[in-house]
């Protein structure tokens, strides 16, 4: 039995509904379907509004918008089955035969089904970086990840008994986008909960044009300064890496002069039809720096 948990903002998910509805009725253990958005616009609920007239799925709406983390933790209080299956709203699914690898899982504890992005890039170029850094950094290959299962796990697409949730929950401080699920990740590991990975993904439809992908970058970023500064160990997250290490080589110095002005000009690359992900890198650290500095 599978309570199957989406969480809505401003985005058309009758697509991925019908897709679930259509794949449960071959199966012939119990599911239902629960999605909350999370004060969504006029034209969202509108698109959206079709989905309640389906028996088997529970739709809420809220009237304020409460982040990210609080609305996942709501579904605690919502779903009627132990085992909860997280999909975001901005995913399709690609196998045939998803939820029925889900409920062959569900005598474990977590696990992670993957997400991958379409091969062809999108034709609007607005949206060149969000999609190059998801097909480069964020496809991870099922070998990687079952070598590196906490490292690889997102929210977007995985299984958690409710009763592991209920005690370590998404942390409702982390209010704005990005890294919600690594808090998550961190918090199981901490508790020797395995996240068990298999091969099972949705695609990734939602592409942000690219100015909305670095201001959602920014907020990641303070989120992982918000996270260090509360004692949440993120040392093996990249971009933590490296800014130990120039620190200890005392060379955080040389970015200030021009950091400002070093940003603006690596935004301009990002922002074109040709963005470059080691130029993605250092806008990010030199971010972090300025966040960190309080510049």
């Amino acid at each position: 039995m599978i309570s199957i948990c989406i969480p809505i903002y401003n985005f058309n998910v009758v697509d991925l509904i019908n897709s679930i509805i259509n794949q449960g009725k071959e199966i012939k253990n119990p599911f239902e379907i629960i999605c909350i958005d999370d004060c969504s616009n006029k034209e969202t609920l509108k698109l959206n509004a079709k989905i309640s007239s389906h028996k088997t799925v529970n739709y809420l709406t809220l009237k304020k918008n409460i982040g990210r983390s609080k609305i996942r933790n709501l579904f605690l209080e919502n779903a009627c089955y132990e085992n909860l299956l997280f999909i975001d709203c901005d995913c399709s699914i690609q196998s045939e035969n998803f939820l029925e690898k889900y409920f062959e899982q569900v005598n474990n504890s977590v696990v992670y089904g993957g997400r991958i992005h379409h091969n062809n890039p999108p034709k609007n170029k607005e949206k060149r970086l969000r999609w190059l850094y998801g097909i480069k950094k964020e496809d991870q290959n099922f070998n990687y990840r079952v070598k590196n299962p906490y490292h690889c796990f997102r929210s977007n697409n995985f299984l958690i008994k409710k009763t592991i949730l209920s005690q370590i929950r998404f942390n409702e401080n982390i209010k704005t986008y990005g890294h919600e699920d690594t808090f998550l990740s961190i918090e199981l590991k901490k508790n020797k909960i395995a996240i068990y990975q298999i091969n099972n993904p949705v695609f990734h439809e939602g592409i942000e044009d690219n100015k909305v992908f670095l201001e959602k970058t920014k907020s990641a970023i303070k989120n992982l300064i918000f996270m260090e500064k509360n004692t949440v160990d993120i040392s093996s997250i990249k971009l933590i890496k490296i800014y130990h290490l120039i620190s200890k080589l005392k060379l955080t110095w040389l970015v200030f002069p021009m950091s400002k002005t070093i940003l603006n000009i690596l935004e301009r690359q990002l922002l074109s039809s040709r963005p470059s992900l080691k130029i993605f890198d250092l806008y990010k650290l030199i971010y972090f720096l300025r966040e960190k500095q309080n510049v």
